[in-house]
């Protein structure tokens, strides 16, 4: 019985973590598609993707790309709303 409560309780301390982990994922993968298909991106032109999570920000979730041809500006996208990506900002790897 003690082992089963302690299964639970490891099982909801880690539940959350593994939530942000598959959300961050699909919002990768949410942007990666709306790039190629709607903003006719090849793949080999994005560098990189990669969603933050952040508990104090609004959203939470956004995803950062990195084209190959612009390796020091980092865009910010979201994708919240399924159907609906949307780019917010960018900068440069420096902070400008």
């Amino acid at each position: 019985m003690k082992k089963l409560l302690i299964v639970a309780v490891v099982i909801a301390i880690l539940a959350p973590f593994g939530t942000i982990e598959i959300k961050k994922q699909l919002y990768e993968k949410r942007v990666e598609n709306y790039l190629i298909e709607n903003r006719s991106y090849q793949k080999e032109e994005i560098e990189s993707i990669k969603a933050e999570w952040h508990l104090a920000g609004l959203p939470s979730y956004w995803v950062n790309v990195i084209y190959s041809d612009e390796p020091n500006v980092v865009y910010i996208y979201f994708a919240h709303n399924k159907g609906k990506v949307g780019q917010a900002e960018y900068y440069t790897i420096d902070g400008t």
